[in-house]
């Protein structure tokens, strides 16, 4: 593999990644707190917090975690084109990053993070090995099913039933875990978050069901892409992504706000609350129209926001772990333990600032290093050799596939 291919970009693709991680890590960052604090938030909030926290579930909530798992999709497309291209062992490359991912993954669970997604991404990428050989038709309608069937089936039976469908074992009072977040010490901590992730899935198996189907749907999609060789001409397939963003965009935002009275503890039963499940295909549906919105306005213009934004979606893996270590640091008792001090503006605002600081540091990282420090240890790990790290020339943008 050629040194020199590895420092060419493609900056759309890296710029709308970073917006994706904003939402990521907004939607995080109010995660460790609303989860556990949320009533006492809600019960004081301004109108400028419930603004704040509307406009979280209508632009962030399941859209950014989706434009991540289509991204991580094309990814998938770019490392099997370049190992088929340069005639090397992609599986057993592909299993090595994977395996290193769901390292990651558990590391991030354990010490950083109780959210994390990197061991289902881990997980489910490994899944993607024995569908590289679909052809392309197969790969778009399966990666559609899994998306649009799962939560149309569930509200469907949640309609039918008149009741939610449960998870393996009752809802679990969540106070312990808080008490321990928030008094105990950071060993104590680690302790408590190592069962969260299998603890999720447990108590709220249907849901997490669904979204774990969607995610492997969208890596196909970023996939599909790849073949289509649309992240990288999307002038020529300018037609197809306005029609993607002329429907995903209203339809998913319509699905979203209706999706959203669950969360916003509005009380809908019955037959109605099999729609409000259903209703979650409209987040994917509004991540595909927004990542096509987007990557026809980066293709055309927005340079400055490229070059803002491309470092720190370059950068995605490292400034994920280390938002949850900085949200951790302000918000537990082994940090500030300020969890409760925040209201729901302000829970977006110091996202915003986290986001800011990151990418600062990313721009300042990337003047000097090839990649960053996560992303340079998970490539050593995975190609079993150490890789360069320090930079020898300007960082190019533009990716030959």
């Amino acid at each position: 593999m050629q040194p020199e291919f590895r420092e060419q970009r493609r900056p759309m693709i890296d710029s709308i990644r970073a917006i994706a991680l904003l939402g990521v890590i907004v939607m995080n960052i109010g995660a460790m707190v609303m989860r556990f604090v949320g009533p006492e938030i809600m019960a004081n909030a301004a109108p400028v917090d419930l603004g704040a926290m509307l406009l979280d579930l209508a632009l962030f909530q399941g859209k950014a975690r989706s434009a991540f798992a289509f991204l991580f999709g094309v990814g998938f497309g770019i490392l099997l084109r370049r190992a088929e291209r340069e005639q090397t062992n992609f599986t057993a490359f592909y299993l090595r990053r994977m395996g290193v991912l769901i390292l990651f993954g558990l590391i991030n669970q354990a010490f950083f993070f109780w959210g994390d997604i990197l061991v289902l991404y881990g997980l489910l990428g490994l899944a993607m090995l024995p569908l590289r050989k679909l052809s392309d038709h197969l790969l778009l309608r399966l990666g559609l099913v899994l998306i649009l069937v799962p939560p149309l089936l569930v509200g469907l039976l949640e309609a039918w039933l008149s009741h939610p469908l449960g998870g393996l074992i009752p809802p679990e009072d969540s106070a312990p875990f808080f008490s321990i977040l928030m008094t105990g010490s950071y060993g104590e901590v680690v302790a408590a978050n190592l069962p969260q992730t299998a603890l999720r899935y447990a108590v709220d198996t249907a849901h997490m069901v669904v979204y774990a189907s969607g995610v492997f749907g969208l890596f196909m999609l970023g996939a599909w892409c790849v073949r289509k060789n649309i992240p990288f001409d999307a002038q020529a397939h300018r037609k197809l992504l306005r029609q993607i963003a002329l429907v995903g965009l209203p339809l998913g935002l319509s699905l979203s706000a209706v999706h959203a009275t669950r969360l916003l503890g509005i009380p809908v039963h019955g037959p109605l609350g099999g729609a409000v499940t259903a209703a979650y295909v409209g987040l994917p549906v509004m991540a595909l129209g927004a990542i096509s919105a987007l990557a026809l306005w980066f293709e055309t213009s927005a340079g400055f926001l490229q070059r803002s934004l491309a470092p720190v979606g370059r950068m995605a893996l490292t400034n994920y772990l280390a938002s949850g270590l900085l949200g951790g640091l302000v918000f537990y008792g082994y940090g500030l333990g300020l969890a409760r001090a925040f209201s729901g503006a302000g829970i977006n605002l110091l996202a915003l600032c986290l986001f800011l600081l990151l990418a600062l540091f990313s721009h300042a990282w990337l003047a000097r290093f090839r990649v960053g420090p996560a992303e340079w240890l998970w490539r050593c790990l995975s190609e079993l050799r150490v890789q360069p790290f320090r930079r020898a020339a300007p960082l190019q943008l533009v990716q030959r596939v």
